[in-house]
Parts: C-alpha cells; structure tokens; sequence
C-alpha cells in the first residue's frame, strides 16, 4: 500500500515540464504590454498628484499670510530673501540662492530697493528677511537680516507678471518675491510649519533645491515717472499671492492637472 501511494507523487512530478520558448515569450509580450500601458498611468498619477498638492499648499499658504495681517495687522516678518549671504554683501551683493529652480530663476529679475520701497516693506511689517549660506536647499535655517535701502532682492520679470495674471502690461521693480521659509513669524501661528513643496521630479528634491513656497508682494504702483523709475512706492506694501518655487501659480498649477486629467 505503501508503494502505491508513492509512486503516482513521483510520476507527478516527474510528468511536471517547464515553459516552452514559445511560451515564454508569449508571457514576457504580454507583461510589456501591460507594462506599456501602466507605467504612463502611474507617472500621470504622480504628476497629477504634484499638480493637486501644489495648488492646495498655494491657497493654504495664501490664506495663512492674510489671516496673519487681518489679526496682527501686519504681514509676516523674517520671510526668505532667496538670496545668499558671501563677501559681496550678501543682499546689498544681490546674490541669488544656488539652489533656486532653474525655472524660478528663468521668471524672476533683480529688484533693488530704495529708501521709499523699504519704507513701504517695513509698513507693512517686512523689515527683516532670512538669509542663507550659498548652497542652502530647503532646510536649513537664515539668519535673519534689516533691510536696507540698494538692498536686492527677486521679483517677477514683465513676462511673469502677465503669467501670473498681475498685469497686462508689467512694469520690473513693482513686485518682489520672498520666501516662506522656516524663519517666518507666521509658523506657530496662522501655519503649524513653512509648506514645502513636493518635487516633481528628481532634479527639484527638497534636499537639494530651494523648496518653499514664495509669496509676491507689491511695492510701487507701477507708474513710471522721471521721479521714480519703477514706479512710486506703496503706502503700505500688499500682499498679491503665491507661487510654487518654480514660478507657477494657481492657476498654472490647475491647469496642469486638468490637462493631464483630460488626456486620461
């Protein structure tokens, strides 16, 4: 009884054969067919994803710094200068920080200060910004800096400013980009902590790229004059919105997702 039932295993096993080359193939076309189609699924999903964060972070951080001025009457002190500190002088030196996205440096221009326009940034609360070491990405601390008159700092360039729906025309020197960084008065108060934005892609990871929201704020009015040739300097500075750090706002960001969505 005992070789009985031992026997039928072995020749079960023995009867067991592997995949023919035929069919081999077979089974590798079809899992490149399949890896075809999900693979650009997944990447869409990952920039969709992106896109949706991004816009959301965008309104959160928009609303953080006017909730900031409607219950302290001031805008958020220490933000990011997005420029770095070195024998040059640092803000009066109008470096920029390494790390910013290739993109952002693309929209952005130099934007030096006057007496009327830190006077304008400092009515509004904005008197120091945080300023990092050369090759600083996201986490690393500022320190905090006066602003002073020749100072620099960024601001969209014409193109930008129409970009971003601020200005038909544009006028460079009439808005200025700061940085919603970890040295910003408003964490621990309208903000548990500074957002940082989720990367895109390899090149812009926080570790190594300038990853922080950036809030554009208006300084002049814009009306060029043989008195002031970036226009003349605001009472009080405003708050305009947000950008991610490559530059794109809200509606770029929506955008994006909808016409990725749309191709689906």
């Amino acid at each position: 009884m005992k070789t009985n039932l031992v026997k039928p295993l072995t020749n079960r096993r023995t009867n067991r054969r592997a995949f023919t080359l035929v069919e081999l193939i077979v089974v590798l076309t079809i899992l490149v067919g399949l890896a075809g189609v999900l693979i650009p699924a997944v990447t869409d999903m990952i920039e969709r994803t992106n896109r949706s964060t991004s816009a959301i972070n965008i309104s959160e951080v928009a609303g953080a710094i006017q909730r900031y001025d409607a219950q302290y009457m001031t805008y958020p002190n220490n933000l990011d200068s997005l420029m770095f500190n070195d024998a040059g002088g640092g803000l009066a030196g109008g470096d920029d920080l390494n790390t910013l996205t290739a993109a952002f440096v693309t929209a952005s221009a130099d934007i030096a200060l006057t007496a009327g326009t830190v006077a304008t940034l400092a009515a509004g609360g904005i008197t120091t910004v945080g300023l990092h070491a050369e090759d600083d990405a996201t986490f690393e601390l500022p320190t905090a800096t006066a602003l002073a008159a020749s100072d620099v700092l960024k601001g969209p360039t014409v193109l930008t400013q129409q970009a971003l729906g601020l200005e038909t025309t544009g006028i460079l020197g009439k808005y200025v980009f700061l940085g919603v960084g970890a040295l910003s008065d408003m964490n621990g108060k309208t903000t548990i902590d500074a957002p940082v934005h989720f990367p895109r892609n390899a090149t812009t990871n926080p570790e190594t790229t300038y990853a922080r929201f950036i809030a554009v704020f208006q300084i002049t009015d814009g009306v060029v004059d043989v008195t002031y040739t970036q226009g003349k300097p605001l009472t009080r500075v405003k708050f305009v919105g947000v950008v991610a750090p490559d530059a794109l706002g809200l509606s770029d960001e929506l955008d994006g997702y909808f016409h990725i969505a749309s191709n689906q």
